[in-house]
């Protein structure tokens, strides 16, 4: 009987087309050429890619990480309260720093685990009240992505913290929802399983540890339209108190005694859909079976 290594130079070849074809298969299902990068971009499917924020330094007015942006939403009542806006308006600087011991001072907030000022472990959140010409209402997280693996993508695979700051004796509680988008301006909410909410607290004081409360999310979000190769979508996570605030008529103790709340330790991963997986498994298995029947005969014949 002969063994892999007694083939001939024809029964190689063939071994090496099989190898070459399974790849090329696999290829063209997985993988996708990288284009100029204007966005976050996924190249295959599995991928997981990452942002913990910790590029923005210790600074308190400071640089997102690229393709990442804030905005905090300002004005009198009806406050602008759970409304996400345009991610291509939005800003890419935070407004100020805090971390143990954080203040009652509004805006976007670079947080640290720790010391303001030297804390590694940076996060992107955001503190409000009721003040509306120099403080903030509500904020919005926006980050932006390009579906470049080959094939139209339905689902992402999504895991991030929600870390709380300082407590707030809001009655409302506060809360950061997701959304996404394919345009960056019309928002489409990911559900329940993206809300976070941390009802009111006893008193309105930064943690002396912080954060003091550290809440892991993680879910799949299936679009309500899958995104084409080369298309582009948009997250969002909208900061705000919980209710109330979005009235003519609303005080301004609706958006007062807020929650200072950040987003860390993002990660994303494209799931191919299951016609994909499919397929891939499929051809695989094809040319698997094909491969013992070509040695079994080739065996016989020695």
């Amino acid at each position: 009987m002969k063994t892999p290594r007694d083939l001939s130079a024809s029964s190689r070849r063939m071994v090496s087309h099989w190898k070459q074809t399974l790849g090329g298969i696999t290829a063209l299902l997985i993988l996708a050429p990288v284009a100029g990068k204007a966005q976050i971009v996924i190249t295959e499917f599995g991928q997981t890619l990452t942002e913990n924020f910790d590029s923005m330094g210790t600074s308190d007015k400071t640089s997102l990480p690229a393709f990442w942006k804030a905005e905090r939403l300002q004005g009198g009542a009806p406050y602008p309260v759970r409304q996400l806006g345009n991610y291509a308006t939005a800003g890419t600087m935070t407004t100020r720093r805090e971390g143990d011991l954080t203040g009652n001072t509004a805006g976007i907030i670079n947080f640290g685990a720790g010391d303001a000022a030297t804390a590694l472990d940076r996060a992107l959140g955001f503190h409000s009240n009721s003040n509306p010409d120099s403080g903030a209402q509500s904020g919005n997280i926006y980050a932006q992505f390009q579906n470049n693996t080959g094939q139209s993508l339905s689902m992402v695979s999504l895991a991030y913290d929600v870390e709380k700051y300082r407590t707030g004796t809001n009655p409302a509680g506060y809360r950061f929802q997701l959304s996404y988008s394919f345009d960056g301006v019309n928002w489409t909410d990911a559900g329940d399983d993206f809300r976070t909410y941390f009802g009111p607290d006893a008193g309105n004081d930064g943690y002396v540890t912080a954060p003091g409360v550290v809440m892991p999310v993680s879910g799949t979000v299936t679009f309500n339209t899958p995104v084409a190769d080369g298309g582009l979508f948009y997250l969002a996570w909208n900061y705000s108190v919980a209710s109330g605030g979005d009235r003519p008529d609303s005080i301004q103790n609706e958006v007062r005694n807020a929650q200072a709340l950040a987003i860390d330790n993002f990660s994303l991963k494209a799931i191919p859909e299951p016609s994909s997986l499919a397929a891939l498994t499929l051809a695989a298995f094809a040319l698997v079976t094909g491969g013992r029947r070509w040695w079994k005969h080739r065996t016989n014949r020695a």
